[in-house]
């Protein structure tokens, strides 16, 4: 009997600690393309070495996080990088479903190179011979 009333304190004790760690789950699309999912966009904790990735259905999870406000960092090559508050409770998961737009590129941020920089061609050429 001793027994088991030291395994049954032991189970609720274990219980209570874990339910001070919150969860972030969510998803992130392509607002571009008909909300397609984002797959492999990196989600970071901003300020922590906390990170994921999506996976191929742009779903992701954050496990272990105490109670708090926090900011989402998610981004992919190509796309505008988005920021994104979350407030995590302990016990319970926080949903986020963010889309994210395509970079845009105006003219001037493209930079024309100098003939003289460029590398020389006969010399290319030459290596590609031999």
């Amino acid at each position: 009997m001793k027994i088991a009333a030291f395994c049954f304190i032991l189970f609720c004790t274990f219980n209570l600690s874990a339910q001070e760690e919150g969860i972030i789950k969510g998803n992130i699309f392509d607002t571009e393309m008909n909300n397609e999912p984002l797959l492999f966009a990196d989600v970071k904790v901003k300020g922590s070495q906390v990170k994921t990735q999506t996976n191929f259905r742009g779903n992701f999870e954050i496990n272990g996080l105490e109670p708090g406000s926090y900011i989402l960092k998610v981004s992919f090559l190509g796309y505008e990088t988005r920021e994104i508050p979350v407030e995590v409770s302990a016990s319970h998961t926080a949903y986020i479903s963010e889309g994210l737009q395509a970079e845009s590129i105006s003219l001037s941020d493209v930079v024309m190179a100098e003939e003289n920089t460029l590398p020389n061609t006969s010399t290319l050429a030459l290596g590609i011979e031999k």
